[in-house]
């Protein structure tokens, strides 16, 4: 499995697993290179709800966050076929000012009802 890449739900989230209500949880924000692509990531592959594959990750980045900071995420599903999900999260600062977009497809990896 490559790493920036996950393949799987992530078991421990810190946002509840939906597929059907978006989820909204807060919490700070970390420091490191891509910190916040990997915070939208974990979000958008949480709201799934169900093991899927990151086929396709768009960021967008607004106001100016540093470690440490308070933080909103936000995280819904748009669309989902029998193969693929649309999701589309985006991060908060304290103050309500938007610090950053993400809108992904998944690939899910365990289809039902194969033809």
């Amino acid at each position: 499995m490559n790493p920036a890449h996950p393949t799987a739900s992530l078991p421990a989230s810190p946002l509840p697993a939906s597929a059907v209500d978006p989820v909204c949880t807060t919490g700070v924000f970390p420091s490191g290179p891509g910190a916040g692509a990997v915070l939208i990531e974990t979000a958008l592959l949480a709201v799934t709800g169900e093991a899927v594959a990151l086929v396709s990750l768009t960021l967008d980045y607004g106001a100016s966050l540093q470690p440490g900071d308070a933080v909103t995420l936000e995280a819904s599903i748009e669309r989902a076929t029998r193969t693929l999900i649309f999701a589309h999260g985006r991060v908060l600062r304290a103050d309500g000012a938007l610090a950053l977009t993400g809108s992904a497809v998944l690939r899910r990896l365990e289809v039902s009802g194969a033809a």
